[in-house]
């Protein structure tokens, strides 16, 4: 396992993280290698659970044409086993030995969950950093991106009252898990920096997802208002925030306190009606009991403008309004677009040239570039190689199919 000469200015440089997660925490390796890190992706002889999900290049299935993997498992390299081999396992504890942090999967059977306790583990790579999600300290189970919505919080505060529950889309959950996972292998990382041991880090998805709970229901609240988290929020504190505009679109218009005022203004100069500017609407305790009222108010003001007229000049007034944005809209957003967060990328697997992201980090001292996606099993020989295995090893597992290798070839 050799780091790429072109991260080499990177903070993560020179470390090799070993992922051998599943889709719940795919994100987590893929960030890590965004700073840097040589990630080794270990996946199924037959291709993820990623590369067989939807939506595709083109509209056409193909394990080399998802586009999730083409997000979450982009700039890792490729090691594809036979999972259901003990050999694999084997290869894979030659690996992890190698490797500065090891991220394991979130839902484990069989021969991963033996391969994974704790002893085990510590036989197999002795004195290696383990990230290990799970869904709770308690429980093992199978469980899905619903279920950990629902157990940390966030289907009680979703939606309204009225409504059946919202189930975030993209898979928050999920994601949410990922970004716990990442900052776990940080810590690992740092505790061997520091010439400690690293151990084992449990993450769990529902403590993780209560992260995002905590933004709707803000302790505070309970301290200031005693009122106690309901489906619209804190029993509706923060007042609806989306509005549909004069052109069909909808934007985020939030009345943060000390920008109220200006709204007020604002609202006068359009509809000739001054109120808002008065007492009592200047006491912040009193907009808090009105707050159907002003729902109704930004509901007429955001009717009476295009959504572009009235992000632009709520901006200006300091006013917190952000347009909600479809697919379409993000992939042609300015600020995105001006930041180079869009780039072409040549995925020689598709024999084709197209738009990826790049990592979301900016940073004087590295330039972060979008890069491809692996092919399956496109780094399986070299980093076996690099592992210590010699060319006659190799070519036993292959031929027992422990081992799956391809060339990134041209896919049909």
């Amino acid at each position: 396992m050799t780091t790429n000469p072109a991260t080499a200015h990177m903070p993560l440089t020179r470390l090799v993280i070993l992922d051998v997660a599943d889709e719940p925490v795919a994100l987590a390796a893929r960030l890590l290698g965004d700073l840097g890190a040589t990630v080794v992706r270990v996946e199924a002889a037959g291709g993820d659970a990623l590369r067989h999900a939807g939506p595709f290049v083109d509209g056409v299935p193909g394990i080399e044409r998802s586009l999730p993997h083409f997000v979450y498992n982009a700039g890792k390299q490729s090691v594809a086993l036979d999972l259901d081999s003990p050999r694999a396992w084997e290869v894979i504890a030659a690996l992890a030995a190698r490797a500065d942090v090891v991220i394991a999967p979130a839902r484990r059977t069989g021969l991963a969950r033996a391969f994974f306790t704790p002893s085990n583990f510590e036989r197999a790579a002795p004195g290696i950093g383990l990230v290990q999600p799970l869904f709770r300290r308690d429980r093992d189970d199978e469980f899905t991106d619903l279920i950990g919505i629902a157990a940390g919080g966030q289907l009680s505060l979703n939606g309204y009252a009225e409504d059946p529950p919202n189930h975030p889309a993209g898979n928050l959950a999920y994601k949410q898990l990922s970004l716990a996972s990442a900052l776990a292998a940080m810590s690992l990382i740092f505790e061997r920096s520091a010439g400690r041991p690293p151990g084992r880090i449990e993450v769990s998805m529902q403590e993780a997802v209560m992260w995002t709970t905590i933004q709707s229901a803000n302790e505070n609240y309970w301290h200031w208002h005693q009122v106690s988290p309901a489906r619209r929020g804190i029993d509706n504190v923060g007042g609806q925030t989306i509005f549909p505009s004069r052109d069909g679109k909808y934007l985020s218009l939030y009345h943060h306190p000390p920008a109220f005022a200006a709204f007020a203004r604002w609202y006068g100069e359009v509809f000739g009606d001054d109120t808002y500017t008065r007492p009592p609407w200047d006491d912040g305790y009193y907009r808090f009991e009105q707050a159907v009222h002003i729902t109704g108010i930004t509901a007429k003001f955001c009717a009476s403008m295009d959504r572009e007229e009235l992000i632009t000049e709520a901006q200006k007034r300091g006013i917190l309004a952000v347009p909600v944005q479809s697919v379409g809209d993000i992939a042609n957003d300015p600020h995105l677009r001006a930041r180079g967060f869009f780039q072409p990328v040549r995925v020689e697997q598709l024999d084709s040239e197209l738009e990826l992201l790049r990592a979301p980090f900016v940073s004087s001292l590295f330039t972060s570039v979008a890069k491809a996606p692996p092919a399956l099993g496109e780094h399986s020989l070299e980093v076996l190689r690099t592992a210590g295995f010699s060319d006659e090893e190799v070519a036993a597992l292959v031929e027992a199919g422990v081992v799956h290798a391809c060339a990134p070839a041209v896919a049909s």
